[in-house]
């Protein structure tokens, strides 16, 4: 896995070796304070580097989605609670693992819990009392999170997304939820009251919402897409009208976005391997 500092201008990558054993990189997040990187891979496994920028010899631990060490299926997604502390890792096998990593050398199993459907995408709400998780059978359960050791459904916290969830956000005021599906809409939720979400708007079907993100007043919402292309709303009043972003030549599908601090920018990845920065 490769890294590469955009903000110091150096354009040689850190290199992370995870072994040959832990097969592709799934999803990779980092801590909020950016001290922590969580690494899953198709192995089943998380690696947490500590300063991985400074490119560290050797992962501070190595979480496995099973108590017994066998194969937990591929990790599908990771969520950071805001502060740091807790880390939820999803796998292909419907697993949800949930770890204190409040000390990232010593991280601790917290629950376990399983869901009918493969979880595919995970959100804490800016509180962080709140996890969106959200399943190949197009739904998103919102979760109480209060008590990590003990995650309780939230009765009535069901999100219809109609096909399978690609992409989750919460908005910065915490009263929105945003929601990617694989047939490429995007639906935006009131999960103002969490126990009674409701549906506010909806966006044309256009290929596969690989990606969304808020910038982070929670006034913009990105999305990256199948075709290409990067979908912005301003305002969020009109999902039916996004302003469209492209690439100057067709260089295959986008995999991910993500703002940057300054609200302008968009760090956009795509299925060819390539990392450009967008002005929003």
């Amino acid at each position: 896995m490769k890294l590469l500092d955009v903000r110091s201008g150096h354009r040689k990558p850190v290199v992370l070796d995870s072994g040959a054993a832990a097969g592709p990189v799934t999803r990779t997040v980092f801590s909020p304070k950016g001290k922590v990187l969580a690494v899953g891979s198709d192995d089943g496994t998380v690696r947490l580097w500590r300063n991985a920028t400074q490119q560290p010899k050797a992962p501070e631990a190595t979480l496995s989605m099973r108590e017994d060490g066998r194969y937990g299926g591929a990790v599908t997604d990771l969520a950071y609670s805001p502060d740091g502390t807790v880390l939820v890792v999803a796998s292909s096998t419907s697993m949800v693992r949930i770890w204190d990593v409040s000390r990232p050398e010593h991280p601790v199993p917290l629950a376990t819990p399983e869901r009918p459907y493969d979880v595919t995408r995970l959100a804490f709400n800016p509180q962080g009392n709140i996890l969106a998780v959200g399943s190949t059978d197009g739904t998103v359960q919102l979760w109480d999170m209060n008590d990590p050791r003990h995650p309780q459904n939230i009765d009535g916290g069901h999100v219809k997304a109609d096909a399978s969830v690609t992409a989750l956000g919460f908005s910065a005021d915490k009263k929105s939820l945003a929601v990617g599906n694989s047939r490429g809409s995007v639906q935006l939720w009131d999960v103002s009251e969490p126990a009674v979400p409701r549906i506010v708007d909806s966006s044309t079907p256009v290929g596969y919402t690989s990606d969304l993100t808020f910038n982070a007043p929670g006034y913009t919402l990105a999305a990256s897409n199948s075709d290409g292309t990067v979908r912005v709303w301003e305002g969020l009043d009109d999902l039916m009208h996004p302003r469209l972003l492209t690439r100057k030549t067709n260089q295959g599908e986008l995999s991910s976005v993500t703002f940057a601090d300054n609200d302008d920018t968009l760090a956009v990845t795509g299925t060819d391997g390539s990392v450009q920065l967008w002005t929003a």
